[in-house]
């Protein structure tokens, strides 16, 4: 179509193309005036900045103060409160009166309530029974197969004498050498007894070698005696045997032995010991085949009041608040002599 010049008006590809052109020619040029949005982002865009500006200098202006505030608060924490809080005391929600300290003396001294009576045996039924010797009843004598009754009467006699010194000497029970007891054995018998004194073997079936269980002896310095007092009740009796062909007169024994004693020092832990012995006496011509009849002991014990464990042949109280070791309420059996005993072989002429 022809223009207002009477020229020919351009294609629309040509108008396309001069279009482009000219936007490029645009887009080149070094003036530019921007449009009305991009006033508007350049605008927003400078706001934006200033607000990170603002913003900046607030936050330095905080963290100035904050720093001024918390140590301030420190100083003034530092400077009135009490001391104590700095080492983190605790709590104390309500006054407690302080335990006091004990001393010595009132941890060790015991009220005398507590000591043993006058008489420790009251209540129990030890206290009708005969003290000492006394209590060691020889029952009447009668001739008993070949022996007559003197002979009997006499083995009842050296009987009590064995229990005597092994259970009532006051060397032998505070642990002293058992003299009393030995020179009452026969010449092979003492070296058996001395031999295992002091030994803390077993034998075979578990039982204590050591001798000293024949007779009642304390632990040295581990025992006081409340009172010299010792109750004993008991029997014995006789009768004919034969040992191995040949006859003996066999007394019989089981008698109970009850001590007071306490620890040293301590008399209120103070206990009673209950010691039995029981056993056999056998009495022949082991020596001499024509000499006077000799006895030769097996003695059995038990022990109620003692700690148990122990090899040594002393009686250890296990009393109330003393050493805690293994111990049993029921009666303990000892080590005994051999059973049956190791006697001497007899001489062809008594066989």
């Amino acid at each position: 179509m022809p223009d207002e010049t009477g020229g020919k008006q351009p294609e629309p590809d040509e108008v396309d193309r001069k279009l482009a052109e000219l936007t490029r020619e645009i887009g080149k040029s070094r003036i530019h005036e921007p449009s009305a949005l991009e006033r508007m982002v350049a605008a927003r865009q400078a706001e934006k900045r200033a607000q990170r500006k603002r913003d900046s200098r607030l936050l330095m202006v905080l963290g100035v103060a904050t720093v001024v505030l918390v140590g301030g608060g420190v100083f003034a924490f530092v400077r009135f409160a009490p001391s104590s809080w700095l080492h983190r005391a605790p709590a104390r929600t309500a006054a407690v009166r302080p335990t006091p300290t004990l001393s010595p003396a009132t941890v060790f001294s015991r009220p005398a309530v507590n000591a043993p009576p006058a008489d420790p045996f009251t209540g129990t039924p030890a206290d009708g029974w005969t003290a000492g010797a006394a209590g060691i009843a020889i029952p009447a004598a009668r001739a008993h197969g070949p022996y007559t009754a003197a002979q009997v009467r006499s083995a009842y006699e050296t009987t009590r004498k064995l229990l005597t010194a092994g259970n009532l000497d006051w060397p032998t029970l505070h642990g002293g050498s058992p003299t009393a007891f030995t020179d009452l054995l026969t010449k092979q018998e003492q070296t058996q007894f001395l031999s295992g004194l002091n030994t803390t073997a077993l034998n075979r079936d578990g039982t204590k070698k050591n001798t000293r269980t024949w007779v009642s002896s304390f632990a040295p310095g581990s025992t006081r005696f409340v009172t010299t007092v010792i109750k004993v009740h008991g029997n014995m009796s006789a009768a004919s045997a034969t040992v191995s062909g040949t006859p003996v007169l066999r007394v019989t024994f089981d008698y109970l032995f009850v001590f007071a004693v306490e620890p040293p020092g301590s008399p209120g832990d103070w206990m009673r010991i209950v010691q039995q012995r029981y056993g056999t006496v056998e009495f022949a011509q082991w020596d001499d085949p024509g000499g006077a009849l000799e006895p030769w002991i097996s003695v059995g014990g038990q022990t109620a009041g003692g700690q148990c464990g122990v090899r040594d042949g002393y009686i250890h109280p296990q009393f109330p608040h003393g050493p805690r070791r293994a111990f049993s309420h029921r009666v303990r059996r000892k080590t005994r002599t051999p059973w049956p005993p190791r006697r001497p072989a007899l001489s062809a002429a008594t066989r």
